[in-house]
């Protein structure tokens, strides 16, 4: 099980919408627009480099999306960089929700996440990983959205490649 920080090198779905978005709108918004998920997903790009901040007229600001934006939007949103880091609360409850291995898994509801992971799949909403529903009986229901089913596969390839490498050095010196 991956506990450390796992890189991860591809847009969330949220940051690949925000910048859709602020493209369809001529490449900038008026930021006191957005939305807290939106807000999120801009800060996130603009510590990469995708988006930035600039005044419009003399008391209103700009989301807009830089030229390396317009350049990663144009390629498909490939890119190299280290977009996230998923870390190890972030995997558990990837693996928590995961209580099927088809895609319309049910997932969990509100009160049997613990205290510790509301918050982290608060924040895994917002990147697009987890989705929110209401259940049969009026409650609230959290459940891997497909974006998020890709992270956990990758995720567990990483591990069992890391497993087989351990395997592999410890086979290597009982010989």
């Amino acid at each position: 099980m991956a506990q450390k920080p796992c890189p991860w090198k591809k847009l969330t779905p949220a940051q690949m919408d925000l910048m859709e978005r602020l493209a369809a709108a001529g490449g900038s918004l008026p930021y006191n627009k957005l939305e807290y998920r939106d807000l999120v997903a801009f800060e996130e790009l603009r510590k990469l480099g995708f988006t930035d901040m600039r005044p419009k007229g003399r008391t209103k600001l700009e989301a807009a999306l830089t030229e390396k934006g317009e350049t990663l939007r144009a390629e498909g949103y490939r890119t190299e960089q280290i977009v996230v880091r998923v870390t190890g609360p972030q995997i558990d409850l990837l693996r928590h929700l995961t209580d099927s291995p088809i895609d319309d898994s049910v997932g969990q509801p509100l009160n049997a996440l613990p205290g510790v992971m509301l918050d982290v799949c608060r924040r895994m909403s917002l990147r697009g990983w987890v989705e929110w529903y209401q259940g049969w009986d009026g409650s609230r229901w959290a459940r891997l959205a497909p974006a998020g089913r890709e992270v956990l596969e990758a995720i567990d390839a990483l591990d069992e490649a890391i497993t087989q490498m351990a395997e592999a050095r410890r086979r290597g010196r009982l010989q």
